[in-house]
């Protein structure tokens, strides 16, 4: 098995086309720029990926050429989304992520349909038990309607394929009460998914974050935790202050939103997407570019 990261995974977008089909090019360099930054995880069509509305085709053809990107030039886990609200499909696009390269497989709490904690672990069960592929939860309430609490955590982490939790609460009781559960001796691993409280995470025992502000300042994010890593607690603490306004920001419209406006102005491509999303509007846009440009400084402090 592909060894877990620790550090900072990016939560790749998807750029795009005018006519909604996947820029490629675009996409590649994105992919590049995150590799040659020192990143320590790539995921493949996440909610910011906008997975939710790619085909299955797609994201494999994302998958293999974020793959043969990485090479074996990179430490670089590649992470596919691969999570739905209906069981079998979530379990035929598990499968197929393992036959075809990727080395774990994010998997988001079933939306819409919600069910019981008991549904939880039958669900999660069933795809880990029919794919051959190490799992990482995904827990975003604020998108699936549904939290998968912590005595639910524990019993699917005793599941040899449910290896992570990516966490999107951004609370650290949950985190706490979480860790008590698991106990000091568990090798079960933690993700933040909430970029503002990064650096609290890690205080509370987090091992790491798939983040979208690393899409456009991933040596700034990496260091966040390279300096707590290193005992420079206050320096951490310092640049994860000094990047959440631009966190915050990113966050300010519905995500990807204010992240595509980013990212055309660095060069990866356009604000195009599928509906029902759509560009942002001009004072949001004007906001983060200019959140963007006041943390560019960070990056070189390293």
């Amino acid at each position: 098995m592909t060894k877990l990261f620790s550090g900072v995974a990016t939560a790749l977008a998807t750029p795009m086309l005018t006519n909604g089909d996947i820029d490629f090019k675009a996409y590649e360099n994105l992919v590049k720029f995150q590799l040659e930054s020192g990143i320590n995880g790539l995921v493949v069509s996440g909610t910011t990926g906008e997975g939710s509305t790619l085909t299955i085709d797609e994201k494999l053809e994302l998958l293999k050429m974020t793959l043969a990107l990485r090479g074996d030039k990179y430490d670089c886990p590649v992470i596919l989304g691969t999570g739905a609200n209906n069981t079998k499909s979530a379990i035929q696009q598990t499968i197929l992520a393992k036959e075809n390269g990727a080395d774990f497989a994010l998997v988001v709490t079933p939306y819409y349909n919600k069910t019981s904690q008991q549904g939880l672990i039958a669900h999660y069960y069933a795809i880990a038990d029919a794919a051959d592929i190490p799992i990482i939860l995904y827990n975003v309430p604020g998108r699936t309607g549904m939290t998968i609490q912590p005595e639910t955590v524990v019993e699917l982490a005793k599941h040899k394929n449910i290896v992570a939790l990516k966490d999107a609460t951004g609370d650290m009781k949950y985190l706490s009460k979480l860790k008590a559960l698991l106990g000091e001796d568990s090798d079960f691993v933690l993700y933040s998914g909430d970029d503002g409280t990064f650096f609290d995470f890690l205080t509370h025992g987090g091992n790491g974050v798939i983040s979208v502000v690393s899409n456009c300042t991933p040596k700034a994010f990496i260091n966040v935790f390279k300096q707590y890593n290193k005992g420079n607690i206050v320096d951490s603490r310092n640049l994860q202050n000094a990047l959440n306004p631009f966190i915050s920001a990113l966050f300010s419209d519905v995500s990807p939103t204010p992240l595509k406006a980013v990212l055309k102005y660095m060069g990866y491509g356009d604000e195009n997407f599928r509906l029902p999303l759509i560009p942002t509007n001009e004072k949001v846009r004007n906001n983060v570019i200019a959140e963007y440009n006041s943390c560019l400084k960070h990056e070189n402090n390293l």
